[in-house]
């Protein structure tokens, strides 16, 4: 398949615009979707991308132009946490979860079922660890909007693919970091660079990570590995570590030395809800830890940096590109 065209939909987001580097030096034709046409400079994104418009996506996207001679999808596009909106409020007080379930759900099973017309021959959905936390727990409160709709899509996806014999892959990731990476990981380095103390001290957790390198790298063997048709994977840079322990990572990285200060985890969760970051806290505090076992044992792969070499590439200057 490495000759093959990968069309790559949210070419635009931080792992889309790793991952089309990172195929296209793998000798991979690359199509990516955007929102909105690219800017006549494409600046800052990949030359070696055809890219193309798809709009906003949901049940009535129209892919078909986008698949042709496409042997392969990876589908990265989606609704994550909206700022400002804790468990969600959706555009103008709807709904959250119909806004949820139209871009992450009825958009990827729209675009299954066009692949598979198109005669698409695998499909690797981008979920997330929290749809498999979600799936382990299914009796568990507190499910925000955005794990329920991925695990929703999954399970849609399933279904297409027994029907049509589309090869689906499905990836959980969890904590993706690296450069320019946004959100929990752009908070901490910020934070970590200007010596400003925290307090994560008393969090005695276990978490997972994974680098968008080595994510990346896990999406090229779920490309080509023959195996890796009907699995679910969860990639991760090596063994969980608490959250207290990737900061003082992050320090080690940016040569900066960490503060962390005790306080209740019970505290920080509840001061995260009333301020309306509840899923963001949850983040930090909380266990979520990936079972890799699969992809070593189904696939042969692991992570071609560790946790520590991967942080190293992410402060190195200039920023480094995937693997």
């Amino acid at each position: 398949m490495q000759s093959g065209l990968i069309l790559v939909t949210g070419a635009k987001g931080f792992v889309g615009r790793h991952l089309c580097r990172s195929l296209a030096r793998r000798g991979y034709q690359v199509r990516g979707t955007l929102r909105a046409d690219p800017p006549a400079s494409a600046q800052g994104m990949d030359q070696g991308t055809d890219y193309a418009a798809s709009g906003d996506i949901g049940p009535e996207t129209d892919w078909r132009a986008h698949l042709a001679g496409v042997e392969a999808v990876v589908h990265a596009a989606a609704l994550v946490h909206r700022r400002g909106q804790g468990q969600g409020q959706g555009q103008g007080g709807a709904d959250p979860m119909a806004l949820y379930r139209r871009v992450n759900v009825a958009a990827s099973l729209r675009l299954a079922r066009q692949a598979a017309e198109a005669g698409v021959r695998r499909f690797v959905f981008l979920s997330s660890i929290k749809a498999g936390e979600a799936a382990r727990n299914p009796e568990a409160p507190d499910r925000d909007p955005y794990e329920l709709s991925k695990l929703e899509a999954e399970a849609g996806l399933a279904e297409i693919a027994r029907d049509t014999g589309l090869e689906l892959v499905v990836l959980r990731p969890p904590l993706v970091y690296g450069p320019d990476a946004a959100a929990n990981f752009a908070l901490l380095a910020r934070a970590v660079a200007k010596g400003l103390p925290l307090p994560l001290g008393s969090i005695r957790n276990r978490r997972s990570f994974v680098y968008v390198g080595n994510l990346c790298d896990a999406i090229a063997a779920c490309l080509a590995h023959p195996q890796a048709a009907g699995g679910v994977f969860e990639p991760s840079d090596g063994p969980p570590l608490s959250t207290p322990a990737f900061v003082r990572a992050i320090g080690r990285a940016q040569g900066r030395r960490v503060v962390l200060l005790p306080c209740p985890p019970t505290l920080l969760r509840g001061l995260g809800r009333v301020l309306g970051k509840g899923p963001a806290m949850d983040s930090l505090t909380r266990d979520l830890v990936a079972e890799d076992a699969p992809l070593r044992d189904r696939l042969g792969w692991h992570a071609p940096l560790s946790l520590e070499q991967a942080l190293a590439a992410t402060f190195a200057a200039p920023s480094p590109e995937a693997p």
